[in-house]
């Protein structure tokens, strides 16, 4: 996760509408619609977390999209202390609201880099675990995480698609400190990352 300066707060542009799901139903859609402001937040959540949720392929994808243009229809600026509709704007809340991991009580449940695959933090435990290059998906994730990822050190981003026949690029969603959310291609060799697989990840 990367740092940028904060921004002003202001009212962001309604978001594509979705069915909100359960904590025992797959996420059928993008991300929710209500109006709202990015906003201060303690980042450990008081409530306990739910099992996780499945969540497609596809609607992980179109969640992460809607990023693109939700801060007055333009990309979300990065915070690694602001919050978006209850998620946290910096790459592992992004990936987070992506895969639409909740809270017991349904609020979002904003993971770390290092929570992500090692648990903590208030979190229930590892969500993700390492895959190899070859098995790369739509909405499985690259990034630095685990041991020594916290704050600056670590990053996570959602894979999207090969960007060329050899697969030595691949194009990502991405919440990083220059500029807010991207969609854009990085080399395999980009800061020596990883492949990571959401364990409750769905075809489709």
């Amino acid at each position: 996760m990367r740092h940028s300066n904060l921004v002003a707060l202001g009212a962001m542009a309604a978001l594509a509408t979705a069915v909100a799901p359960t904590t025992s139903a797959v996420a059928v859609g993008p991300l929710p619609s209500p109006a709202g402001v990015a906003h201060r937040q303690d980042a450990a959540a008081a409530t306990p977390a739910a099992a996780m949720i499945p969540t497609k392929r596809s609607v992980a994808i179109a969640r992460a999209r809607t990023w693109l243009t939700a801060w007055h229809g333009g990309p979300v600026p990065y915070s690694q202390t602001r919050f978006l509709n209850g998620w946290r704007t910096d790459c592992s809340g992004y990936v987070s609201m992506a895969w639409n991991l909740q809270n017991a009580n349904g609020t979002p449940l904003n993971h770390n880099t290092d929570s992500m695959l090692r648990g903590g933090y208030g979190t229930p435990g590892p969500v993700v675990h390492p895959i190899g290059w070859g098995d790369l998906r739509p909405a499985d994730a690259i990034g630095f995480l685990g041991a020594g990822s916290i704050g600056d050190a670590g990053h996570v981003m959602l894979f999207e698609q090969w960007a060329n026949p050899g697969h030595t690029a691949y194009s990502v969603y991405e919440q990083a400190g220059d500029g807010g959310t991207h969609h854009r291609v990085h080399p395999i060799t980009y800061n020596h990352y990883r492949p990571y697989r959401y364990n409750k990840i769905l075809e489709g």
